[in-house]
């Protein structure tokens, strides 16, 4: 898996829609429903639903003793760092483009 890409679009329903696999088990495109109410999802939210979705994601993005993003991983939102905003607190909206890249070690 090179990335996971990520949109955001509305619903009624917080949820996730796989679009394409990639070829593998794990996806490579996905789409993420964000009810329109008053709650605010942020980008922990979208971890924690990928995680409890797809354990080969969950092996592949977050350290399950701290709960934080391996340090292998880089989350981008919108093409820019995650770090760069408020991490995992980061709210998402309608319209936002995330993108997950694990990077593999290995010679």
């Amino acid at each position: 898996m090179s990335s996971l890409e990520i949109e955001v679009i509305g619903g009624s329903a917080f949820g996730l829609e796989k679009l394409s696999s990639g070829g593998g088990a794990i996806p490579s495109r996905l789409r993420l429903c964000i009810p329109d109410d008053s709650r605010v999802y942020t980008l922990r939210d979208l971890i924690s639903a990928l995680s409890s979705n797809d354990k080969q994601l969950e092996k592949l993005i977050l350290d399950r003793e701290t709960g934080r993003v391996k340090g292998n991983t880089v989350i981008l939102l919108n093409g820019t760092n995650m770090d760069l905003f408020s991490g995992l607190n980061t709210p998402l909206k309608v319209g936002d483009h995330v993108a997950v890249v694990p990077f593999v070690d290995g010679g």
